[in-house]
């Protein structure tokens, strides 16, 4: 009934209301080349933007299982007290990629649902983003740990300068990201990761 309704509207001229868009928006199929189309505005042509999204796409996964390998391979060598460059720092980096490949095999079997997996991951890193900055900005001005490779002078204004700059955009857009997706939820779940971390923080400081 909506949608004859919507039909009739629509073959008259008149414009669509809000419960309209929001019914043509429910029977719209979105793919790939819908989401790359929200593009084309801005590229003026639909095939720069069908190249820009995959390009997008592609690097926004290869950049994601490269640092995911490298986070992992440090981590498990820390664990296990093990030589970085060893075998077991190799095994631990290339667990990332092993189970991302088992991932997209065997538990994505779905094309449309293998496509989608690069919407909640693109989420979760935007999220993510604000505390790795965090942590680099801490760790290039920390003397204790980078010694004498510590940025001096010029060098290390337009290195904080460039991190401040970086650091304020990834926080806003995670913070648009958290608030349109689940609103207070997000923002309560971000207070307890943060919470947490004070706490083991000054746990082990007492431990140490």
């Amino acid at each position: 009934k909506n949608l004859d309704a919507f039909k009739a509207k629509a073959s008259k001229g008149a414009e669509p209301n809000e419960t309209d868009k929001r019914l043509a928006a429910m029977l719209v199929s979105r793919d790939a080349y819908q989401l790359a189309g929200s593009l084309e505005n801005l590229t003026g042509s639909k095939a720069v933007s069908q190249t820009v999204f995959g390009i997008g796409v592609l690097g926004m996964a290869l950049s994601t299982i490269i640092i995911l390998m490298l986070i992992n391979g440090f981590t498990v060598t820390e664990m296990m007290g093990a030589e970085i460059g060893g075998m077991k720092h190799k095994i631990g980096s290339i667990l990332p990629g092993i189970t991302g490949a088992l991932g997209f095999l065997f538990l994505w079997g779905d094309a449309d649902a293998k496509f989608w997996l690069a919407v909640p991951t693109s989420v979760f890193g935007m999220v993510l983003l604000p505390i790795a900055y965090i942590t680099f900005f801490l760790m290039i001005n920390n003397k204790s740990l980078m010694g004498t490779s510590l940025p001096q002078g010029n060098k290390r204004i337009v290195l904080n300068i460039a991190m401040g700059v970086a650091l304020v955009a990834a926080t806003i857009g995670a913070g648009w990201s958290i608030w349109s997706k689940v609103q207070w939820t997000g923002v309560i779940a971000v207070g307890i990761f943060f919470a947490l971390a004070i706490i083991v923080h000054f746990t082990r400081s007492k431990q140490d």
